[in-house]
């Protein structure tokens, strides 16, 4: 099994950059594990933010401690909701390699757990891609 950790900068950086995540872009379901129970989990690295909602960190995540934050998500439905805290480092094994990632906590009914950051060079083992653009 791998290890990768997601750097507290990218968590700051979010932190900074807006007080509002968007959820305005598809994202794809991915295959997950915290403490060996497997569930679906969602894949947007767009959004530029981890997110769980409070009934999955009520039910998987006990005693974790949770950080406050002023942080605001606008969900599928347009409403603005706030953050009831910062969820940090969490494992969470993702394509069988150990992440440990921070999540917005926020009451949400549409998903459980959303990994809103690209983490497709920690899962790949840092192998190197290219990507084309045309314009």
């Amino acid at each position: 099994m791998r290890k990768a950790i997601i750097s507290n900068e990218w968590l700051e950086e979010s932190e900074l950059c807006s007080d509002v995540i968007c959820l305005d872009s598809p994202s794809i379901s991915i295959r997950c594990q915290i403490n060996k129970t497997p569930f679906d989990a969602l894949y947007n690295p767009v959004v530029g933010a981890n997110v769980v909602s409070k009934s999955f960190a009520r039910t998987f995540l006990k005693g974790m401690p949770l950080t406050s934050t002023t942080k605001f998500l606008k969900n599928l439905s347009g409403h603005i909701l706030s953050s009831l805290g910062i969820l940090y480092v969490l494992p969470i094994k993702v394509n069988e390699t150990m992440v440990h990632l921070s999540f917005y906590i926020f009451v949400i009914m549409e998903f459980d757990l959303l990994i809103g950051q690209p983490i497709e060079m920690l899962i790949e083992g840092g192998k190197i891609r290219s990507l084309n653009i045309s314009l």
